[in-house]
């Protein structure tokens, strides 16, 4: 379920700054976005940073990249208010506009491709953190958010692909703990338990006694994969601290939901279904 672009100055209270740099798994934000990251997911996410180091320009540089970002900072303005209020079908028409008017802008395609995350339109997902990542080939957000949306298309092995090269590329222990959740949940999908395992335990070490997204996702997988094992106990111990801690990813709570419910908890499943159902409204009715 979190790039290595030029910096540009854009002014301090913009809403794209504060967006991009909220914590991975709230993008995938609230993880975003995440990141899914988000995907994150990532609330998050930052479910994803936009800009990672890059070599130094002249202040006339810079000066020229900010006239030139200018135009579009209205619509990602526009696009993240949507996105933030789960209105998917506004959020991509207002960024579709952003992209038409510079498909040149690796943040465009960020922002398309987080909100084809965010509504699980995965292969739209996958066709934006592909432009991004030809336009940006050592993005963080791409290869984490690939790693994401083809797992969830059952392209195990490309998706593990962009999950080593995410982890390669991150910059920060965020970032690398974004990562190895997102490899530890594609590892889940793909039953590879003892790698998971190992994945989301690294997660909860990195960020020791974190309220973050990402840990509610590690702690997540962590049940998935002692159900898979037949630890009932644990499993239930590991989804009540991912439910404690909560996430904007739909699917983990219609997955708790069933749980909860196998096991006669059944106040708690209603709670569960009832935040699936919050979270998914808006996918649906952008699909």
């Amino acid at each position: 379920m979190y790039d290595n672009y030029p910096q540009h100055h854009v002014p301090q209270n913009n809403i794209v700054q504060r967006f991009f740099a909220q914590p991975a798994g709230a993008i995938v934000l609230e993880m975003v976005m995440a990141i899914v990251i988000t995907v994150a997911a990532g609330s998050a996410f930052d479910f994803f940073d936009p800009f990672h180091a890059a070599p130094a320009t002249s202040e006339y540089q810079a000066a020229q990249a900010t006239v030139a970002q200018a135009p579009l900072l209205p619509l990602w303005d526009a696009s993240l208010a949507y996105l933030s209020q789960r209105r998917f079908v506004a959020a991509e028409a207002v960024a579709d506009v952003a992209a038409a008017s510079d498909p040149t802008e690796p943040l465009n395609h960020a922002l398309l491709g987080t909100i084809n995350l965010r509504s699980s339109d995965y292969a739209e997902a996958q066709s934006d953190f592909s432009t991004l990542l030809s336009l940006a080939p050592d993005s963080f957000d791409a290869h984490n958010s690939l790693c994401w949306a083809q797992g969830e298309l059952g392209e195990f092995t490309s998706a593990l692909r962009h999950c080593e090269a995410a982890l390669q590329s991150a910059k920060s222990p965020l970032q690398q703990a974004s990562a190895l959740e997102n490899r530890c949940w594609l590892q889940v999908e793909m039953a590879a338990y003892v790698a998971a395992a190992s994945d989301c335990l690294a997660v909860l070490e990195l960020l020791s006694g974190c309220y973050n997204e990402i840990c509610a996702l590690a702690h997540y997988n962590l049940g998935r994969i002692a159900l898979a094992r037949s630890e009932p106990a644990a499993a239930l111990q590991h989804f009540n601290l991912a439910a404690q801690i909560g996430s904007a990813y739909a699917p983990m709570y219609l997955e708790l939901a069933r749980v909860y419910a196998s096991m006669g908890y059944d106040d708690a499943a209603e709670r569960s279904l009832a935040r699936y159902q919050q979270l998914n409204i808006g996918a649906l009715i952008a699909k």
